[in-house]
């Protein structure tokens, strides 16, 4: 039930949070992205340009609340909000720094409390590191990810 109300509150942000146009774009090339959340690690490539770049993107999966506006920070973009979605309350937040031409770091935090069968609030937090590891190699094209085990699949650029 757990895995089920964090994906439906998954879905329901990704539209809004992609909307976050004062957080700058990645350069183009090919990243290494490692993706850890309170159950373990994932890493990865992905070739990106301009309309594949999907960090803010990325990190906003995690999150539910709509409206939610980044504001510049001293070190780079954060975001935050409470709500309350199918009888539990949300307060999550956003953080995205980096340089976005060498590293880009995303970090969310999501607190739920209300879920069945949960005494206490549940808290998740993702963080998203990654680095530029040059230009694409030959024959990938942006929005290829490349997995740890070679397997490559292309994925199409974030809905806006």
């Amino acid at each position: 039930m757990i895995r089920l109300a964090c994906a439906l509150s998954l879905v329901l942000f990704a539209a809004s949070a992609a909307r976050a146009d004062t957080v700058p774009k990645r350069v183009a090339g090919l990243w290494e992205t490692v993706t850890s959340t309170n159950t373990g690690s994932t890493k990865g490539r992905e070739c990106i340009d301009e309309a594949t770049d999907r960090l803010v993107y990325q990190a906003s999966t995690a999150l539910t609340c709509r409206k939610l506006n980044f504001q510049r920070s001293a070190d780079g973009y954060l975001a935050s909000g409470n709500c309350n979605s199918g009888g539990m309350a949300i307060e999550e937040s956003i953080a995205v720094t980096g340089d976005f031409t060498n590293f880009a770091k995303a970090e969310t935090n999501v607190s739920m409390s209300g879920l069945p069968g949960e005494a206490a609030p549940r808290t998740f937090r993702t963080t998203i590191e990654n680095r530029r590891l040059g230009d694409c190699a030959p024959g990938q094209q942006p929005g290829d990810v490349i997995l740890p085990n070679g397997e490559v699949f292309h994925v199409a650029p974030p809905s806006r």
